[in-house]
């Protein structure tokens, strides 16, 4: 999965198309006409072939976590006295310059030193990835070092993606990002989503009533298949008519809106209901008033 953000605090949202256990790399697909720019201006090298490169501390806090470690304070301990360097200068009665530097005490927490990341990136698959040298492993246990991992590849390129090892070229290849939604089987079809809204308080007894009416309205232009969001689309369904190439995305909950739009399953459901909605890709969107069984059925069967 490809990660656009300046950081992350939750792992297992990123890990979602990772089997648990699965081995995996984090890095970045980088362009050959930039490796050299980027390797000069944010890595040293660190071995004598130039072919594994360590982040230089001034690149951010995650790199100076990774390069040097850091002191964090230990609040379980009562304050202690640390003293703090203090240049000083002076001009005397007869215009002479005095200086030197004094410790001034102060009142702080203990230190602890936490070690350094150290965490470095190689070249690979013919210098097209840039990667961390080292295979990660989903599981809870090691969350954090995947977290640290993940968040100093953003710090440095701004995006991060995952990575596994195709066992047949011995090369790297992204992880797919799976697809945020499930068939719901024949016979349990829509009432296996509708039934979480059924047995919810914050949904009115009015809504419910809507919701169903919706639904059983347009399971009567009988759609081949209906999909159940999960994920970022978690409170959708999707309804496919196939042999008419259109699909019907509508809200579990009343009041927002049904989209109709064409093309291929396949790849319309990897897309974010950002881009789906924002991006003006559907071909109807028809709000939940009470025009919309009219709207939709005048749609449904003209097409």
């Amino acid at each position: 999965m490809e990660i656009l953000k300046k950081r992350i605090n939750n792992v297992e949202k990123y890990l979602s198309d990772i089997s648990d256990n699965q081995k995996f790399f984090i890095g970045i697909k980088i362009e050959l006409n930039k490796i050299q720019k980027i390797l000069s201006e944010k890595f040293n090298k660190t071995d004598e072939n130039g072919l594994m490169f360590i982040p230089k501390p001034y690149n951010g806090i995650m790199a100076q976590r990774n390069t040097v470690g850091e002191f964090l304070s230990d609040k379980s301990k009562p304050k202690e006295t640390a003293y703090r360097a203090q240049s000083w200068s002076l001009k005397d009665w007869g215009g002479n310059i005095h200086s030197g530097t004094s410790e001034v005490p102060y009142k702080r927490y203990p230190k602890i030193f936490i070690d350094p990341l150290g965490l470095n990136f190689i070249l690979l698959n013919d210098k097209q990835y840039l990667v961390i040298n080292k295979q990660f492993n989903k599981k809870k246990s090691e969350y954090d070092k995947i977290k640290s991992a993940i968040n100093l590849t953003l710090e440095l390129f701004n995006k991060a993606e995952t990575f596994i090892l195709d066992v047949d070229t011995d090369m790297l290849k992204p992880v797919r990002q799976s697809v945020p939604w499930e068939i719901l089987p024949q016979g349990v079809r829509i009432w296996n989503a509708f039934k979480d809204v059924a047995n919810s308080n914050q949904v009115s007894k009015s809504d419910k009533i809507l919701i169903e009416e919706r639904f059983k309205y347009l399971e009567e232009f009988k759609p081949d298949i209906e999909y159940q969001g999960t994920a970022g689309y978690s409170g959708y369904i999707a309804f496919a008519f196939s042999s008419k190439n259109i699909y019907v995305l509508d809200s579990i909950l009343y009041g927002n809106a049904t989209y109709i739009f064409g093309g291929n399953w396949e790849e319309i459901s990897q897309l974010t209901k950002k881009q789906i909605i924002d991006d003006n890709l559907y071909k109807y969107r028809i709000i939940h008033d009470k025009k919309w069984k009219t709207e939709i059925g005048n749609i449904l069967n003209s097409i």
